[in-house]
């Protein structure tokens, strides 16, 4: 059973917590900060409710301690002094929340359950990292570190996760936006629900409407059947809108008629149809900006960015980075003979000095690469190839828009094809000449089985 810590110095209010709570949890008591830091050092609590102002050792003192001993240890505050620079205080010094007596009693357990999935998103992200893991957990994706910033991420996600309202997820490209919303569904009511994923920015403007509301037959040339949208598809679930400032206007337009009345209307129908689905939305644009310039609506910014999260680039958390290292060779390393299981200093200390443009999915790919090239158990610098930092950057999607531009205004009859056999082909030469030839170690680096690989060669 969850274990919650109670420090107050009335006797009355910890039976009344007892009393309230005793049959959800199992409930100890500390009479005041210098107890509770002892009691928790013999056994850690799920998470704690403590009192600001006690005789002897205060609440904020011993907040100070607890958190220096227990990082990732929830506490939420509670006095009948609802003065706001004690709350500063407390929140500043790392306290999960603050409440006031008197105070309603649903409200509260509210607010311990946000703490709990708090609590359960740091042991899940400090599960993986240079310890052994099944097969399973190889392939699992989750969020890791132990920096103050992913703290803070993940304290964020459990105060929202039980909410119904939008959350808007903010960062740059390749921080983990669909990571983190994948963690905020998973501890949410409607983790069991469907859950779509739609990338804006991969949907042709001629198809972002079908795509997200659906169709009627013959509503344009080619909709020979009804097509269910996204939004109908995911009712009572959740729906991650990805790139949303890659939206056309129209249809910004229809997604904020959902989020305020839950209604819409497919394409070449004007029946009122309804659904009830969450939205998760990111960007890595500033929407702010582009409301500004007209690129996106004021009142749809208005309604998304109730809950928000930014996610900090990996340059600005590089102590993560032998956490994420060690995550990523215990998910690939095995996939190699002999098994990639470590990192020696030197390419550590390489990697640490890089700025990590691409970030995390950068490094990801840096360490599959380099899994793929090593010759030993344990990475060296060498096996770590970075991108030439004096170099100009691989804007990819920029030199992809250029190809796309040309292919479209030439003769080419199916530039779709044409354009992916030609990255196809790319994808395979490069991988090749990096494995000098082998194409085992090809097929590892792209990800796909060998015989695909083979199939795929212009020789097959």
């Amino acid at each position: 059973m969850t274990t919650l810590l109670i420090v107050d110095d009335e006797k009355a209010v910890r039976y009344a917590f007892k009393r309230t709570f005793g049959d959800e949890y199992a409930i100890r008591t500390a009479e005041n900060g210098k107890e509770a830091v002892e009691a928790i050092a013999k056994t850690e609590p799920d998470a704690v409710l403590m009192d600001i102002r006690m005789p002897g050792m205060d609440g904020l003192e011993a907040l100070t301690i607890i958190k220096e001993q227990h990082p990732n240890l929830p506490i939420i505050m509670v006095t009948a002094f609802a003065d706001s620079t004690s709350a500063m205080q407390a929140m500043k010094d790392g306290a999960f929340d603050y409440v006031s007596k008197p105070f309603d009693n649903d409200e509260l357990r509210q607010v311990i359950d946000k703490a709990l999935i708090s609590s359960r998103i740091h042991a899940e992200l400090q599960c993986g990292c240079g310890k052994q893991r099944n097969d399973t957990d190889n392939h699992k994706e989750c969020i890791v570190g132990s920096s103050s910033e992913v703290l803070n991420m993940c304290k964020k996600i459990g105060q929202m996760a039980g909410s119904d309202l939008p959350v808007l997820v903010t960062g740059e490209t390749g921080v983990g936006k669909e990571l983190t919303a994948r963690a905020i569904l998973q501890h949410s009511r409607r983790k069991e629900a469907p859950f779509m994923v739609v990338n804006c920015a991969s949907l042709p403007t001629e198809l972002v409407e079908s795509e997200l509301f659906g169709y009627e037959t013959g509503a344009f040339t080619g909709a020979n059947r009804q097509r269910i949208g996204r939004f109908e598809q995911c009712d009572q679930g959740t729906l991650f809108l990805d790139e949303i400032g890659e939206l056309p206007l129209g249809a910004q337009a229809k997604v904020l008629r959902v989020l305020q009345d839950g209604t819409f209307e497919r394409l070449g129908s004007n029946k009122q149809l309804t659904t009830d689905v969450r939205l998760i939305i990111a960007t890595n644009r500033n929407l702010e900006q582009m409301t500004v310039n007209g690129q996106f609506r004021l009142d749809l910014l208005h309604r998304i960015n109730v809950l928000n999260i930014t996610i900090p680039p990996l340059r600005q958390r590089i102590t993560d980075l032998p956490d994420l290292i060690l995550y990523f060779l215990s998910r690939y390393g095995r996939q190699v003979s002999p098994a990639v299981e470590g990192i020696c200093d030197e390419a550590l200390a390489k990697l640490s000095n890089y700025s990590w443009p691409g970030n995390i999915r950068e490094l990801e790919n840096t360490i599959r690469r380099a899994i793929v090239l090593a010759k030993a158990k344990v990475l060296t610098a060498e096996d770590c190839v970075l991108q030439d930092p004096a170099g100009p950057p691989d804007d990819f999607e920029q030199v992809v828009s250029t190809q796309i531009d040309k292919l479209l205004k030439g003769d080419e009859l199916r530039p779709y094809h044409h354009l992916l056999s030609e990255v196809e082909q790319i994808l395979i030469k490069k991988a090749l000449a990096l494995c000098e030839g082998n194409q085992v170690q090809a097929a590892n680096l792209l990800g796909i089985n060998r015989m695909t690989l083979r199939k795929k060669l212009p020789s097959a």
